[in-house]
C-alpha cells in the first residue's frame, strides 16, 4: 500500500467530509459547494451525450448532405460516427493524465472548449454538393476531434461524482451522471423530433440539422463558465499534497503508467463492464430510430418519436437502479440485469420490426430499462475499482477502449450484419452474445466497494476484501 492509500484510510476527511475543526457555518458552505459542483459535474454528460447522439439521431439526413445518397452512404455515415469514437482512448489517455495532475475541474473545462468547437465547426462546414469530398474530409476530422475531447467526460464526471459522494451513496450519485446522458439523448431526438414534424424535409435535409448542431455548441459553451465553478474533490486535493511532500513516489511516475503496472485488473474489468454498458446503450437505445427506419420502414419523425420514448424510460429507471446498488450490493444487481438482457433482447427487437406500433413502443421502453440500469450501477461501480493515484487515468483507459468497441462500432457493425446475412434481429444477436461473453468474467473478477468508504477505496486493492 502506497504512503498516499496509508494516508487516505486514517483521514476522517477521506470521504469528502469538512474537517471536524471547522465551524457550522463552514460546514455549511462546504456542503453547498459539493453539491453545486455535483450538479454541474452530472450535468456535464448531458452535453456529451447530446453530441454523439444527435449524429446517429440525424445520420440518414447526414448521409445524403455529407456522401451522396448511394447504396452504401448509410454504412459509411455510421463508420464516420464510430470514427469519433477511434479517437476517444487517445483524448483518453491525454485527459486521464491531465486529470490526475492538474485537477478533475480543469481537465472537464479544457474539454467542454473542444467540443464546442466541434460541434460549431459541424453546424457550419458546407455539404457534398458545394465542395465535394472535402465535406466528407471536414466530417471526418470534426468527429474525430469530439471523439478526442470527451475522452474526459463521462469518464471525469463520473470520478468526480464518485469521489463527491458519501459512503452508502456513490451508487445514486453516480447514476445521476448515467441519468443525464439520457437526458442529453432525449434533447437530441427530441429536438431532432420537433425539428422533424416542423419543417418540411427539404428544409431539414438542407439547414435544419445544422440548429441541431449549433444548440450542442451553446450547451458546451455554457459548461466553461459553470465548470469552472467547480470545487475540486478531496481525493485530488490530498493527491495535490502528497505531490508537494514527496510523500509516495508513485506520483512521480505517470498516473496513466501507475495505471498499468499496479492496476491491469481494474482496468480490465473497466473494460468488461463498460463493454456492456456501450453494446446496451447503442444498440438499446441510440441505435433504435435508425434500427426503425431501417427495417419496419417508418418515417423519420416516427421513429425519432419512438427514440423519445426509450430516452425517457431510462431517465425515470436510472437512478432506482443506482440506489438499489448501494442497497443490495453492486454485483447482484449486474447479476439480474444480466440475466434480464438475455432474456429480452431479441423479443424486444422482434417487436420493433413488427407492423403493431403498440409493440414497437413496449419493445423500446423494454430495450431501455435494462440498457439504463447497467450505466447507473457501472457509473459507480467502475470508478471504486481503482486507488485514488490513478483513478482517472484507469478508468479512461478501460471505459474509453471499450465505448470504441462495442460502442461507436455496435450500430456500424449491426448494420453491416443484417445486410450481409439477410436477418433483421442480427443487432440483437450480437448484443446478447457481446453481454454473455463480458458479463460472465465481470461477476468473478469485479470488487464490489459499494459499502466502504473513498479511504477503503482509495486503499490498495489486494489488503481491501471485495
Amino acid at each position: 500500500m502506497s504512503e498516499f492509500d496509508q494516508h487516505t484510510s486514517s483521514d476522517p476527511t477521506s470521504s469528502g467530509a469538512t474537517p471536524s475543526g471547522a465551524t457550522s457555518e463552514q460546514r455549511r458552505r462546504s456542503e453547498r459547494g459539493r453539491r453545486r459542483s455535483m450538479f454541474v459535474a452530472a450535468f456535464g454528460t448531458v452535453v456529451e451525450w447530446y453530441d454523439f447522439s444527435i449524429f446517429f439521431y440525424v445520420a440518414t439526413t447526414l448521409t445524403k448532405e455529407f456522401f451522396g445518397d448511394q447504396t452504401d452512404s448509410l454504412l459509411l455515415t455510421l463508420g464516420v460516427g464510430a470514427a469519433g469514437f477511434l479517437f476517444r482512448p487517445l483524448g483518453a489517455m491525454v485527459f486521464g493524465h491531465l486529470g490526475d495532475r492538474i485537477g478533475r475541474r480543469s481537465t472537464l473545462i479544457i474539454s467542454a472548449v473542444l467540443m464546442a468547437i466541434s460541434m460549431l465547426g459541424i453546424a457550419v462546414i458546407p455539404n457534398y454538393e458545394t465542395i465535394g469530398i472535402w465535406a466528407g474530409v471536414l466530417m471526418v476530422t470534426l468527429r474525430c476531434l469530439s471523439g478526442f475531447s470527451v475522452g474526459a467526460e463521462y469518464t471525469g464526471i463520473m470520478v468526480f461524482l464518485m469521489e463527491s459522494a458519501g459512503p452508502g451513496k456513490r451508487g445514486l450519485a453516480a447514476s445521476w451522471a448515467a441519468a443525464n446522458s439520457e437526458v442529453g439523448a432525449l434533447l437530441a431526438v427530441g429536438s431532432g423530433a420537433l425539428l422533424a414534424n416542423t419543417l418540411s424535409s427539404d428544409a431539414m435535409d438542407s439547414w435544419g440539422w445544422r440548429l441541431l448542431f449549433v444548440l450542442g455548441a451553446v450547451l458546451a459553451i455554457l459548461m466553461v463558465p459553470l465548470r469552472s465553478m467547480m470545487e475540486e474533490t478531496e481525493t485530488f486535493k490530498r493527491l495535490q499534497q502528497a505531490e508537494k511532500e514527496k510523500t509516495d513516489t508513485a506520483l512521480e511516475r505517470s498516473p496513466l503508467i501507475t495505471a498499468i503496472l499496479e492496476q491491469p485488473r481494474a482496468i480490465l474489468v473497466a473494460f468488461l463492464i463498460s463493454s456492456i454498458g456501450s453494446v446496451s446503450y447503442f444498440l438499446n437505445i441510440t441505435y433504435v430510430p435508425t434500427y426503425i427506419e431501417e427495417v419496419a420502414k417508418v418515417p423519420n419523425s416516427g421513429s425519432l418519436a419512438l427514440g423519445t420514448v426509450a430516452a425517457v424510460v431510462a431517465i425515470v429507471v436510472t437512478p432506482f437502479f443506482g440506489l438499489a446498488s448501494d442497497r443490495f450490493g453492486r454485483k447482484p444487481a449486474l447479476a439480474v440485469l444480466m440475466a434480464v438482457f438475455v432474456f429480452t433482447i431479441i423479443p424486444a427487437y422482434a417487436l420493433l420490426g413488427g407492423s403493431s406500433s403498440g409493440g414497437a413502443v413496449f419493445g423500446v421502453a423494454f430495450l431501455a430499462i435494462p440498457a439504463a440500469g447497467w450505466s447507473a450501477v457501472a457509473a459507480a461501480m467502475v470508478p471504486e475499482q481503482f486507488t485514488g493515484t490513478s483513478r482517472f487515468s484507469g478508468m479512461a483507459i478501460g471505459y474509453n477502449v471499450a465505448t470504441v468497441l462495442f460502442g461507436g462500432l455496435s450500430p456500424l457493425i449491426a448494420t453491416a450484419l443484417m445486410s450481409s446475412t439477410g436477418i433483421n434481429l442480427a443487432p440483437a444477436i450480437y448484443a446478447t452474445v457481446v453481454i454473455v461473453v463480458a458479463g460472465v468474467p465481470t461477476l468473478f473478477l469485479a470488487r464490489s466497494m459499494g459499502k466502504k468508504t473513498l479511504a477503503e477505496v482509495d486503499a490498495d486493492r489486494h489488503l481491501v476484501p471485495a
